[in-house]
């Protein structure tokens, strides 16, 4: 009588805590409560956390990945308040991202210890950090195309970026801390607090470039272009619509593809607009670059870098 009793009792609870998911679901067509999205796994965790507290489940248990990239959304405010979530990745979608649907371990084959930012030049006005420092290029496909030595990795390509600013007269602090090492979760969080610190030391500074490359999951080599008798890899903008500096940000942008237009035979990025904040209120001349992705030669990426930053250089000395 008492074993059919309690078996009765965890049917109940257990049809009401799926009833209370289901209502959860339609409360928040987009996926959002209290500033979390919930995906599937999200809420299939929510609702087995809740009938058997006694579990432990996380988003790994239910799909048997190691790492999933989700914090290209993780814009912390820039008033250093609430922190905002979400799986939308800034133009590249979760899928292609991941090279096929998973991140695996970071490896390294190299030193990966934090430097201090280095400085080119004097009087720097340019900010470059990396909130994924680890991406990487062909031909390193180690760690699903993560790594935390800089060679082949968008750190190698922004060291290029700061040397042709240098080069044009620009003076340039490049940020090499690994943010998304450990993991990728709470990595915009980091950023925003090392681009706010160096934002303070080096009050000369007028543009951040927070340097990525996209993602495809093909194992065909991604698209290139010729550009002065070099083969470049495809280059992007993502422009957040949802802080207070974005007409000030995209009006500049378009001013670098302006300057790409008339004096690089019109090798401009693609604007991307996302509704999400990706630390973007720190500066009114703040861009998000992707050059290349994941299935781009690094030689290919150095050299859009090299044009990105002679476009750059000639955008600022132009007063935009």
């Amino acid at each position: 009588m008492k074993r059919g009793l309690a078996k009765a009792v965890l049917g109940i609870y257990m049809v009401s805590t799926f009833l209370f998911c289901v209502a959860l679901g339609k409360e928040n067509p987009d996926g959002f409560r209290f500033g979390v999205k919930l995906d599937a796994a999200a809420l299939g965790i929510y609702c087995l956390s809740s009938a058997y507290p006694n579990l432990r489940l996380d988003a790994q248990t239910l799909s048997g990945e190691t790492q999933t990239k989700t914090d290209r959304d993780t814009g912390k405010q820039d008033n250093g308040g609430m922190t905002l979530t979400g799986s939308e990745n800034g133009g590249k979608d979760e899928q292609s991202e991941t090279a096929g649907g998973k991140v695996t371990q970071i490896i390294t084959t190299e030193d990966p210890t934090d430097r201090e930012p280095v400085v080119f030049g004097e009087d720097p006005a340019v900010l470059i950090v990396h909130t994924h420092a680890t991406e990487s290029y062909l031909p390193s496909t180690i760690g699903n195309y993560h790594k935390k030595g800089k060679k082949n990795t968008v750190r190698d390509v922004g060291d290029v970026l700061a040397q042709t600013l240098e080069e044009n007269g620009i003076g340039v602090v490049h940020d090499q801390t690994l943010h998304d090492d450990p993991s990728y979760n709470q990595s915009y969080n980091r950023s925003y607090e090392t681009t706010e610190k160096l934002l303070k030391k080096y009050p000369s500074i007028v543009c951040v470039i927070d340097l990525h490359r996209d993602a495809i999951a093909s194992e065909a080599p991604a698209a290139t272009v010729s550009v002065g008798g070099k083969t470049c890899a495809k280059y992007s903008y993502v422009v957040s619509n949802a802080v207070e500096t974005y007409r000030d940000n995209l009006k500049f942008i378009r001013a670098m593809n302006r300057t790409a237009e008339k004096k690089y035979n019109g090798f401009t990025g693609k604007i991307l607009e996302r509704g999400y904040r990706y630390n973007q209120g720190l500066s009114s001349k703040y861009m998000l670059l992707e050059i290349g992705y994941n299935r781009n030669d690094i030689a290919d990426c150095r050299n859009t870098a090299e044009y990105v930053g002679k476009i750059l250089a000639d955008t600022l000395k132009g007063g935009n």
